[in-house]
């Protein structure tokens, strides 16, 4: 090859790559920053045949003047609130580019908020969104609430200059420290219903208080006139509402599934005393679930094991007395029986099988599920539970005697 064929080889080479190079390198989605709304939280309602959704967009040259409002008066607000309405949800969110300045981006969405009248509706399409859009986190928190959820994204709080991280920080601190509400996550909350059992549970969240925190000027108060607050745990059905169970019946469904991370309850000082006097926090806990055939029902033992430290007790006790751990222990292991059996009576009352007895029987009894599979609604209410529980006390504190045993003795 002559030296001129072979600057021309080089020369289309190189124009080549050039071109390659522009095509690989350009960018057909791009949106600069200032052109996106980040959406920190989205309420979701049913009005009117439609579906109604609110996007709680945060305003970010707003936040450093929150963070200092406290000493140079009011500040304004951090967050706007956007509602729309369509036929479908994605129809809904379109219209919002009718009235937003910035196109929503939903990667930083912290919390979704379900009214229960959209619930009624069914959460398919909601799991559907979210599943199928690109830009939907699969790892975000969903809560349920009676009421419009729009009215929950208006809500202002003190601590947390955007409300949709105190929301999640709530109920990330409560399945936590108190382990009686799950912090419920988008993919969770698809693989439950797309479970054996077709059942799931949300926590809810509700304004306490009136009237409702909506102007940055109220802030400036100590005490604000409404909180949001955490309230009961949300029973769904085949993606329908079916019931509420209260925080001591949640607390009981947990400690079945095994999700009863760090509890505090209080227990009397005596098995005949109904007076809860003392107050016990369980560090660890551990639930082990044994299911049984006999004749044609099944039975599941529940064993709870534990332990954990005691925070007070106003009983005239002497801890280094060998009997007197093992009395307070027995009572808390009847407190964990009590509170197991009750929330099971109040699950079988909504016929949904939140505690996942249908897994079980499932792997354990294939042959019997093909029977009781197809009418499990009616036959999971039959089932017996026998619950045990066994807590050691680790810890007492630095004093072995009770401050009301000590004055007794002066």
């Amino acid at each position: 090859m002559n030296s001129r064929a072979h600057r021309v080889c080089i020369f289309r080479l190189g124009l080549s790559m050039a071109i390659a190079c522009l095509l690989l390198t350009g960018c057909w989605d791009r949106h600069e920053l200032n052109q996106l709304g980040f959406t920190a939280a989205t309420g979701i309602d049913y009005k009117d045949g439609q579906w109604m959704m609110s996007y709680q967009v945060v305003i970010p040259s707003a936040l450093s003047s929150s963070v200092a409002a406290g000493t140079r008066g009011a500040a304004k607000l951090p967050i706007v609130v956007y509602s729309t309405q369509g036929k479908t949800i994605r129809e809904a969110t379109w219209k919002n580019e009718l009235e937003s300045p910035r196109h929503l981006y939903f990667t930083h969405n912290r919390v979704i908020i379900v009214s229960t009248t959209a619930v009624e509706q069914g959460l398919s399409l909601l799991l559907d969104v979210y599943l199928r859009n690109l830009e939907s986190r699969e790892t975000v928190s969903v809560l349920i609430c009676e009421g419009e959820a729009r009215e929950i994204l208006k809500q202002l709080m003190q601590i947390q200059v955007i409300p949709a991280d105190g929301i999640e920080e709530m109920i990330k601190d409560e399945s936590q420290h108190i382990s009686a509400l799950p912090n419920v996550q988008m993919y969770r909350l698809a693989k439950e219903l797309l479970g054996t059992s077709k059942s799931a549970v949300l926590p809810e969240v509700f304004i306490s208080g009136s009237p409702e925190v909506t102007n940055p000027d109220k802030l400036g108060q100590t005490a604000l006139s409404s909180l949001l607050k955490l309230g009961r745990l949300a029973v769904l059905n085949q993606d329908k509402l079916v019931g509420w169970l209260s925080l001591q019946e949640a607390l009981g469904v947990n400690f079945i599934r095994n999700m009863v991370k760090n509890s505090t309850f209080s227990f009397p000082c005596e098995e005949s005393s109904s007076v809860e006097n003392s107050t016990f926090q369980l560090l660890s806990t551990k639930t082990r679930l044994t299911p049984h055939k006999i004749g044609d029902h099944f039975v599941i033992d529940i064993e709870v094991k534990g332990k954990g430290v005691l925070l007070e007790t106003d009983c005239p006790v002497d801890l280094t007395k060998p009997n007197t751990e093992q009395d307070m222990e027995a009572q808390l292991n009847k407190k964990i029986t009590e509170t197991i059996e009750k929330s099971w009576s109040a699950v079988k009352k909504l016929k949904t099988d939140v505690v996942g007895f249908g897994d079980l029987i499932h792997r354990k009894y294939p042959n019997d599920w093909k029977r009781v599979g197809p009418n499990w609604q009616t036959e999971f209410v039959k089932i017996e539970i026998r619950p045990k529980a066994d807590i050691t006390i680790k810890r007492t504190g630095l004093t072995t005697k009770s401050f009301k045993l000590q004055r007794q003795q002066k």
